[in-house]
């Protein structure tokens, strides 16, 4: 029974991305009703039947999972607090960080109910979803017009896509799949059915397909592949050198935004950067790149449309939003909230995943992390509700079962989680 009332949940909350409902002038997602759902489940599971060595790891890797959330909420309070924002400002900031995470919550309760078979539950309940939708733009449009333009889009790797094509590209749904994607990858001898599963979730990825995403999959996989070689105290050094590398590098790709890197590729390299130039010429106004630049909190880009540089009093959802992740946190959190924010979002997380799931997990989580990183740079996946589900769950469902026992063994010498 449990099972079918999750599938039912998590299926309805991935195909209800876009519908919503308004309650005291406000609209939500009817996604959100299924997230709390699902948590309002798997309490009731932990009332009846609890689970005591899923929920001390979980309850370690919900922390750490939800650092990356918490840290700029506190900057953003502070700033809010000392800039004297309207409340308005700080209803924005505020729901945005909750709906992250409202997202990772939804992935321990997962875990929580299912242990490492949630992440089969969670991947079936996408599959589901996203077939249903597809099902959908097939009845409408047709079945061979949509393998013409299934093939088109994947011969111009997406330069071109038919109309039936654009209504799959969800772009929340599609970045979701990449972790599972690698998950797949460096754990295909442990999975059950592999091909079957790697077949469905790549013709899903494919359908919804985002240039950028190939190769930051590709990325990913093979870091962790390759760090997957070297001996556990290797592995873990190489994956927080690696990581102290990646801080660097966005920081410095901040920077070079800001001398005008944008401008160089377009006029000197002839590269068509799809607007972004103008869009980050619009933006220096509000910041800069100085050890006193304090941010202006969580939530802000929605306030500005960065494609003619017009301030807004109220947030707006249907402005030109910023295509770089890191550029948006840096805006938002200053110079001294970003250097914590991304400490902890790599450096301390690695570190924990290494420690408490041995090379296997931490080098999964390491490919994940290269995945964001790329998206990142390009996109504003950062606060996409079903990717964060999919990045806080995959790599925590990795091994955890072991985990759970050898946690249960220290305290009952016995790795039985039902006492």
């Amino acid at each position: 029974m449990v099972t079918v009332i999750y599938m039912t949940l998590a299926t309805a909350m991935f195909f209800w991305q876009d519908t919503y409902f308004v309650l005291g002038g406000v609209a939500f997602s009817l996604k959100n009703p299924c997230a709390l759902g699902i948590l309002f489940l798997a309490l009731l599971n932990f009332i009846v039947a609890a689970k005591p060595g899923r929920t001390i790891v979980l309850f370690r890797y919900t922390m750490i999972q939800m650092l990356p959330c918490l840290i700029p909420l506190l900057f953003s309070s502070i700033i809010w607090v000392v800039s004297a924002v309207e409340a308005v400002s700080v209803t924005n900031g505020v729901g945005m960080i909750s709906s992250q995470l409202l997202a990772v919550a939804v992935a321990m309760a997962t875990l929580y109910l299912f242990g490492s078979r949630g992440i089969w539950y969670c991947l079936g309940a996408m599959c589901g979803a996203n077939f249903l939708l597809v099902l959908k733009v097939m009845a409408e449009g047709g079945f061979s017009v949509f393998i013409q333009e299934f093939i088109t889009l994947l011969v111009t790797f997406s330069a071109e896509s038919g109309p039936l094509m654009q209504r799959l590209e969800i772009h929340d749904l599609t970045f979701a799949f990449g972790p599972f994607l690698i998950y797949l990858f460096l754990n295909m001898k442990e999975v059950r059915h592999p091909i079957l599963w790697l077949a469905a979730v790549s013709f899903l990825f494919l359908a919804g397909l985002k240039r950028i995403a190939i190769p930051a999959v590709v990325l990913g996989a093979s870091m962790a592949l390759i760090v997957r070689f070297l001996p556990e105290k290797a592995a873990r050094d190489t994956s927080l050198c690696i990581g102290a590398g990646m801080m660097i590098v966005s920081f410095l790709y901040i920077v070079g935004i800001r001398n005008g890197l944008f401008l160089y590729i377009e006029t000197q390299l002839g590269i068509d950067t799809m607007g972004r130039t103008a869009m980050f010429t619009n933006l220096e106004p509000y910041y800069d790149i100085s050890i006193t630049y304090m941010g202006k909190g969580t939530g802000f880009e929605r306030f500005v449309d960065w494609a003619s540089g017009t301030e807004y009093k109220i947030p707006q959802r249907t402005l030109m939003p910023i295509h770089n992740d890191f550029l948006r946190m840096y805006l938002n959190l200053g110079f001294w909230g970003y250097w914590v924010w991304i400490w902890n979002y790599l450096i301390t997380r690695l570190r924990h995943f290494f420690r408490h799931g041995g090379k296997a997990v931490g080098s999964l989580f390491l490919g994940i992390c290269i995945y964001c990183f790329v998206l990142y740079m390009t996109d504003n996946t950062i606060y996409y509700f079903y990717t964060t589900i999919a990045c806080a769950l995959v790599p925590v469902a990795c091994h955890l079962d072991e985990q759970v026992k050898a946690e249960l063994a220290k305290f009952h010498g016995t790795g039985d989680d039902s006492l």
